[in-house]
């Protein structure tokens, strides 16, 4: 798994602070603005493609275990509340490992390189596989646990879900669970944290709503942010941990993300000079 981790976000007044600390975020996120999938919407300077893949490689040559202690640590251990073991009908795990690139989640822009408007040819091109449920108006995406909504052909919702949630149902009745979503929102937080560990950088939400009864999987609360919300499951141990996250358009979500992009964006190739600079350290024999 790739490091997401690298600035904190202020959500009081819209703003994300940048305070860079992995080379491989700021080489990740160097790409979205470069790769951005949407139809219409102009076109940003960036590195050339092979410029675009030593980046994509610095940015997967760093793997970091996911947070077991602590505040953020994911919950991996137990069931949601109104899933019992051996009870209703059958589950059908998707048991491949992550698949594709990292993608950022970009509150009130998309997710990595896919952007709002994205249509579908755009976002198969992007994702390097076709969608694994099409329809007008749906791509689905089983084993990353994504969804993308569209209407009149362009994407204008992104929904994406913790491993394990329901994606749909099979003809018997069976339970199609999603897989793992390769990404985080920034700066690292991932499906399964608990809600203090979120707000600790995204603030607290604008409005939270209550779920009673429960809904499907345990989905008990629902956190909306500007551009963002974010559904929270309650578990067999009592605890709320983030399900699901819902990314919508919002003009003011979106620049305080370009923002941010932008700033990594000249961060990695001060970085990348200052790599170029450095004469390569001597091992004595």
């Amino acid at each position: 798994m790739t490091r997401f981790a690298g600035y904190r976000k202020q959500s009081s007044r819209g703003l994300m602070r940048p305070v860079v600390s992995a080379v491989s975020l700021v080489c990740l996120l160097a790409l979205a603005p470069t790769l951005v999938g949407c139809d219409g919407c102009g076109t940003a300077k960036g590195p050339s493609a092979e410029e675009r893949s030593k980046l994509l490689a610095s940015a997967l040559a760093e793997p970091a275990p996911m947070p077991s202690v602590g505040r953020g640590a994911v919950d991996s251990i137990g069931h949601p509340a109104n899933v019992i073991p051996g009870q209703g009908p059958k589950r059908v795990e998707f048991t491949a490992p992550r698949m594709g690139i990292p993608l950022p989640i970009l509150p009130g822009q998309g997710i990595g390189p896919i952007r709002f408007g994205a249509t579908k040819q755009t976002i198969e091109r992007l994702i390097g596989a076709p969608c694994d449920d099409a329809t007008a108006t749906l791509c689905r995406y089983v084993g990353r646990a994504v969804d993308f909504k569209l209407e009149a052909g362009a994407v204008t919702e992104i929904r994406i879900s913790r491993k394990g949630r329901e994606a749909k149902r099979a003809a018997d009745g069976s339970v199609i669970e999603y897989g793992f979503f390769n990404g985080a929102i920034l700066p690292d937080l991932y499906f399964g944290m608990q809600p203090g560990a979120l707000q600790e950088q995204l603030g607290p939400p604008q409005k939270i709503e209550k779920i009673a009864p429960l809904g499907v999987d345990g989905f008990a609360e629902r956190h909306v942010y500007d551009g963002i919300t974010l559904e929270y499951d309650l578990w067999s141990n009592g605890k709320l941990v983030l399900g699901g996250a819902i990314v919508t358009k919002s003009a003011t979500a979106a620049a305080a993300t370009e923002k941010v992009l932008d700033a990594l964006s000249k961060k990695a190739a001060e970085d990348a000079k200052k790599a170029a600079l450095t004469p390569p350290t001597k091992v004595p024999r």
